[in-house]
């Protein structure tokens, strides 16, 4: 497991190396920038011993939109989604694994420090109903840090390198692309949480990880109980 959390460790800070390249290389806007935002809608509750989520994201200027359902249990979080693009249905079951969370800077009493730190990855099987477009793996890491700057405001940033592979994908072990975040947490209530953040996607690692697009979201998610 050690060995592991060290892969997993430095290919996610290649992926923020990458990122940073990244940022500097790209002075041009790309020609998709801003021109559409995605919005998502998250319902979270316990159901009988277990954490239970719905999730439903749409975007604006975008024939795009999906919704998820999710089981948690302690580390690992089942998942399924089913999206659809421009008439292209698509079926994606998911696993993902909760590897590290870090609190740090606590203090003495074991209340929790204002930096946190989190670890995880993603593995999904993408199935279309398209004729002519193969079903396909993917795989990402999660790395989050998060900062606690009021009782009721965390500033977050996220990036999520992934890899693709099967039919139709280069079976190696280059980054496809990168899904990058910053944005904040605003506890809105005891059961509420709005969430606006800024998202920059990043092309694979054989296009020097030049930038795709950017784009503005949200996230409003309600606790039932």
């Amino acid at each position: 497991m050690k060995r592991f959390k060290s892969i997993l460790i430095g290919m996610l800070a290649i992926a923020f190396v990458g990122t940073i390249a990244g940022c500097k290389e790209e002075a041009v806007a790309a020609s998709t920038d801003w021109k559409k935002s995605e919005h998502n809608w998250n319902v979270e509750w316990n159901q009988s011993g277990y954490d239970v989520g719905l999730n439903v994201r749409n975007q604006y200027r975008s024939d795009y939109d999906h919704v998820e359902l999710s089981v948690n249990i302690q580390s690992l979080t089942m998942a399924v989604r089913a999206a659809e693009e421009d008439g292209d249905r698509e079926y994606r079951p998911k696993l993902t694994h909760s590897v590290i969370n870090w609190n740090l800077l606590d203090d003495a009493e074991g209340n929790d420090g204002p930096i946190n730190l989190s670890l995880g990855h993603t593995l999904e099987y993408r199935y279309y109903e398209t004729d002519g477009k193969d079903a396909n793996w993917r795989y990402r890491g999660i790395a989050k840090v998060g900062l606690n700057v009021l009782d009721n405001v965390n500033i977050w940033a996220k990036a999520q390198p992934r890899f693709e592979f099967g039919e139709g994908k280069e079976d190696d072990f280059k980054i496809d692309d990168i899904k990058n975040q910053v944005g904040l947490s605003i506890k809105l209530g005891d059961n509420a949480t709005f969430s606006p953040y800024v998202e920059y996607l990043m092309d694979s690692q054989d296009n020097d990880f030049e930038r795709k697009e950017v784009m503005v979201g949200t996230a409003l998610t309600i606790k039932l109980n």
